[in-house]
């Protein structure tokens, strides 16, 4: 009887450690879940090429695009020369519609339409030019991956 009752004592205590351990470790995780940030598929920041098509051959422009994680606002750089914000103008046919925002004083030409849609991996840019059809251009960017801390 009393070897009978020990072990079930053992096998109680043994239920309760893990429980606890459990629990102690639920927290930790509950917490950093709770504080996770999940934007959309758009949000983040993409680099890469659009190109068109010239008399001369293929031009091609680097970009980088920061979308936010709403999905209705972000930036936009060619350059340190030629930069600005983005808005969300519309969506449709799967497409996210941002207008281009030059920063205050810098030249360079503006008022571009960024036309953005997932694909694949990758972030589809067809951008439609404020000049006209022939100054259009399109490519395909790559997410931009942070770096870890040391």
């Amino acid at each position: 009887m009393r070897k009978t009752l020990f072990r079930m004592a053992v096998v109680v205590m043994a239920l309760l450690c893990v429980g606890g351990a459990g629990s102690a470790l639920a927290h930790p995780l509950a917490r950093a879940k709770r504080h996770a940030h999940h934007g959309g598929p758009l949000s983040g920041t993409w680099s890469g090429f659009v190109s068109r098509q010239t008399s001369y051959g293929q031009q091609r422009t680097h970009i980088v695009i920061t979308i936010n994680a709403r999905q209705t606002a972000g930036s936009w750089s060619l350059g340190p020369a030629c930069y600005g914000k983005l808005t969300l103008d519309s969506i449709s046919g799967g497409y996210h519609h941002y207008l281009r925002h030059i920063a205050r004083g810098l030249s360079c030409a503006g008022g571009d339409i960024d036309c953005l849609m997932r694909s694949g991996a990758g972030l589809y840019d067809a951008v439609t030019s404020h000049l006209g059809g022939g100054w259009d251009t399109s490519g395909t960017l790559k997410r931009v991956r942070r770096r870890a801390r040391r």
